[in-house]
């Protein structure tokens, strides 16, 4: 083995052996990477769409409702 191929050996087992970054970091390295920015009021409108289903099954159902 050269040594070319044994320091990329080298470097994807130091790779495979990081930490994972998270959801939240691996979207935002995707979005600035590959310029989507587009994605960023869909992903918003989609959570607070969820957030709103989600607290309309729980007490503060009153007083979402009351704002319509």
């Amino acid at each position: 083995m050269s040594d070319k191929q044994n320091d990329d050996h080298k470097d994807f087992d130091s790779l495979a052996d990081e930490e994972d970054p998270g959801l939240i970091a691996e979207f935002w390295d995707f979005l600035i990477h590959n310029k989507k920015w587009w994605l960023t009021p869909i992903v918003v409108v989609l959570l607070l769409m969820g957030v709103l289903v989600l607290l309309s099954g729980s007490a503060a159902a009153p007083f979402i409702y009351t704002l319509w």
